[in-house]
């Protein structure tokens, strides 16, 4: 398996190491976006728990809601503890307080996204570049040692496709990863305004300033 890797990167050059890297850094960016966003993330809805949440601090046990709150995954665990921990505040000053804070938490978890398109995109256009030159060389070398030879010609081609079937491939699988890992940070991004506005308006209800 190393051998034909080898043998590919051989006949690829500087292009189809260009591409390599462009996939090796962009599979590293969807790694650690996915991170940012918390496994427990991918598996689970949130609603559920928000509401529990909210049932918990109807029924006065704020302590015991703070506690469940701490064991929600990554960005929803911060909304709904800012939520609790400030609650006292008037609700104005808590929603702005949330607004600034979430917004930079959601910037922080998505800002390789962009990358990640960004890379998907270049990697078939790099594919494209390294065949046109090996098609390039092929053509110059055919031309000084002669065109008689069939089989030259057919493995000069073969080696030139190699830069554009590996950007190809590459950009496929970070088209598609990409578009998971903003799915789910919208996906997220929903829920977690949905807990926060839940909590906020139990938080602050009229009956409770009463």
């Amino acid at each position: 398996m190393f051998a034909i890797i080898l043998e590919t990167w051989e006949r690829g050059g500087i292009v189809l190491a260009a591409i390599f890297l462009a996939g090796f850094w962009g599979f590293f960016l969807v790694l650690q976006t996915y991170t940012g966003l918390g496994s427990g993330l991918w598996r689970t809805s949130l609603i559920s728990r928000f509401e529990e949440l909210r049932d918990l601090v109807a029924r006065g046990n704020t302590t015991e809601a703070l506690s469940r709150a701490r064991q929600l995954p990554g960005l929803a665990r911060y909304g709904i503890n800012l939520a609790l921990e400030h609650q006292n505040l008037p609700e104005p000053a808590v929603r702005h307080l949330l607004e600034e804070k979430l917004s930079h938490r959601l910037f922080h978890m998505e800002r390789h996204i962009p990358l990640i398109k960004s890379l998907a995109a270049a990697a078939p256009l790099l594919g494209l570049m390294g065949t046109v030159s090996g098609l390039i060389h092929t053509f110059k070398t055919m031309t000084e040692y002669g065109g008689g030879n069939a089989q030259l010609l057919a493995q000069g081609i073969s080696e030139a496709l190699i830069a554009t079937q590996t950007g190809l491939l590459v950009a496929v699988a970070l088209i598609l990863l990409g578009q998971r890992l903003e799915g789910r940070v919208t996906w997220l991004k929903h829920q977690v305004e949905y807990g926060v506005t839940l909590m906020l308006n139990l938080l602050h209800a009229p009956e409770r300033k009463a």
